[in-house]
């Protein structure tokens, strides 16, 4: 019920605010002026900059090995740069695991397309949600 009466009231709220800009517009035809709430602004200007400093989306990658054995890892990655060399690959290590990952996919039916190509080299490979930078995204996105 309560929910009901919160979009009553939004409903309302929308209603004044065009029929108090239409009463501003038609007693001043031509010089409306729109008047910013400071609060508003700032908190613009505060979601500006937080999407400016991160630049992370959620997305998919490519998990072609995740061990405790770190020589085995760094042997891996050495075969895949080799095989693959216009690939970047991270590598992050997660207390006890080191994890090899590539790609950077925003959908899952990316990341499996892209998996069925590394599929024969490295069987074990799965996909996994990971943080994204945007400009990964350029290098996948095709």
């Amino acid at each position: 019920m309560k929910s009901d009466h919160t979009m009553l009231m939004k409903g309302l709220h929308v209603r004044l605010l065009f029929a108090g800009m239409w009463l501003l517009m038609s007693v001043t035809p031509g010089k409306a002026q729109l008047v910013e709430d400071p609060q508003i602004a700032s908190m613009m200007n505060r979601w500006k900059t937080y999407n400016t400093e991160h630049q992370e989306v959620r997305g998919y990658r490519i998990q072609i090995m995740a061990s405790v054995d770190r020589r085995q890892i760094e042997s891996t990655r050495r075969t895949f740069e080799n095989r693959y060399p216009e690939y970047p690959i991270v590598f992050l290590h997660n207390e006890p695991y080191f994890h090899l990952k590539v790609g950077a996919f925003l959908t899952m039916q990316k990341a499996q397309a892209f998996l069925k190509k590394m599929q024969h080299d490295y069987p074990q490979a799965i996909p996994v949600t990971d943080n994204l930078k945007v400009e990964e995204l350029l290098l996948y996105d095709q």
